[in-house]
């Protein structure tokens, strides 16, 4: 067998147990015309929230977003709040309890980072702590 051969095998092999891992996933383009990321929140019968959820209906206890990309919760039944607990990916740090979504786009320079925030739920004693994580 030739060393370019192996050379070959040996890269399409590292290229291929890199994609299997997420390592070498796609990082957000550049530059990033944004994305939309549709969010339902999953409620209990006590009207607290259970699971933030992806629009087609799997678990999203954190989510990978790029700067420019729209996340947007949609709320049904009682009113909720989304607040970040130490640094935010948006240009608000609580979104208030009004409306039926809860809208923000990931602002410029927030890359690279982890933002963890809490679902409130008004007149109601429950929180949960999903995470957005903002891609290189």
């Amino acid at each position: 067998m030739s060393i370019a051969r192996v050379t070959t095998t040996f890269a399409l092999s590292l290229l291929a147990a890199q994609l299997a891992s997420g390592v070498a996933a796609a990082a957000c383009p550049n530059p990033n015309p944004g994305k939309l990321h549709e969010l339902d929140f999953k409620v209990k019968s006590d009207g607290c929230v259970e699971k933030v959820k992806k629009k087609d209906g799997t678990d999203a206890p954190e989510i990978t977003v790029c700067e420019n990309d729209t996340v947007q919760w949609k709320v049904t039944g009682n009113a909720k709040l989304i607040a970040f607990v130490a640094k935010t990916p948006f240009k608000w740090a609580a979104s208030g309890f009004e409306g039926n979504k809860i809208e923000g786009t990931v602002q410029p320079g927030t890359k690279n980072n982890t933002f963890k925030y809490s679902v409130y739920v008004k007149d109601t004693v429950c929180v949960l702590d999903p995470k957005i994580i903002v891609e290189p």
